[in-house]
C-alpha cells in the first residue's frame, strides 16, 4: 500500500467517523425536539380539559352526596332558592289577600307547596349532575387516550434514537476498524521499507 494511498485512506475513514459522530448528535437532537414537541402538546391538551374533568368530578361527588342523603347542595342550589322563595311569596300573598297568613291552612298549603317543589326539582337537579358527570367521563376517557398516544408517539421517536444511536455505533466501530487496518498497513509499508 503506498503512503498516499494509505494516507488518504486514514483521512477519509477520520471523517467518516467524525461526520458519523455528527450525524448521530443531530439525529438525537432531532429526536428529542419532536419528543420534547409531543410532550408540550400533551400538557397543553391535558390543561385545556381540566376544567371539564374537574366539573365531572364535583358533579360525580355532588351525585354521591345526595345518594347518600345529603341534600344540603340540593336544597341551597339558587334555582331550587328562588323557585322555593317566590312559590312561598305568592302563597303568603294568597293567604294574606283571604285574611288567613297565619292560619293553619296556610301552613299546610306552604308545607305541601315546599315538598312538591323539592319533588319535582330534585330530578332535574340530579340529572344536571348526571350531564356533567357524563362530560367528565368522556372527558377522562379522552385523555386517556391522548397519554396512550403520547406514550405510544415517545416510545417510538425513543427507539427511533436508540436505532440512530445504534446504527452511529456501529459505522464508528467500522471506520475505527477501518483507520486501525490502514493504520497497520502503514506501519507495515514503512517496515518494509526500512528493511529492504
Amino acid at each position: 500500500m503506498s503512503w498516499i494511498k494509505a494516507g488518504v485512506t486514514l483521512v477519509g475513514a477520520a471523517t467518516k467517523y467524525y461526520g458519523d459522530k455528527k450525524a448521530a448528535a443531530a439525529q438525537q437532537k432531532g429526536y428529542d425536539a419532536a419528543t420534547a414537541e409531543q410532550r408540550r402538546q400533551f400538557d397543553l391538551a391535558r390543561e385545556d380539559q381540566m376544567p371539564w374533568l374537574q366539573a365531572g368530578q364535583r358533579a360525580l361527588q355532588g351525585m354521591e352526596q345526595l345518594n347518600g342523603g345529603n341534600f344540603s347542595a340540593f336544597t341551597a342550589s339558587p334555582d331550587y332558592q328562588f323557585a322555593l322563595t317566590e312559590g312561598l311569596k305568592g302563597l303568603d300573598r294568597s293567604a294574606a289577600a283571604r285574611g288567613a297568613l297565619w292560619s293553619g291552612g296556610a301552613d299546610a298549603d306552604r308545607m305541601a307547596y315546599a315538598s312538591g317543589l323539592a319533588s319535582q326539582n330534585y330530578g332535574n337537579y340530579y340529572n344536571r349532575l348526571a350531564g356533567l358527570a357524563g362530560v367528565g367521563q368522556t372527558t377522562a376517557s379522552g385523555l386517556g387516550t391522548l397519554g396512550a398516544n403520547y406514550a405510544s408517539n415517545a416510545g417510538r421517536l425513543a427507539l427511533g434514537a436508540a436505532d440512530a444511536r445504534a446504527s452511529s455505533y456501529r459505522d464508528q466501530a467500522d471506520t475505527m476498524t477501518q483507520l486501525v487496518g490502514s493504520g497497520g498497513d502503514l506501519l507495515a509499508d514503512w517496515y518494509r521499507g526500512r528493511r529492504g
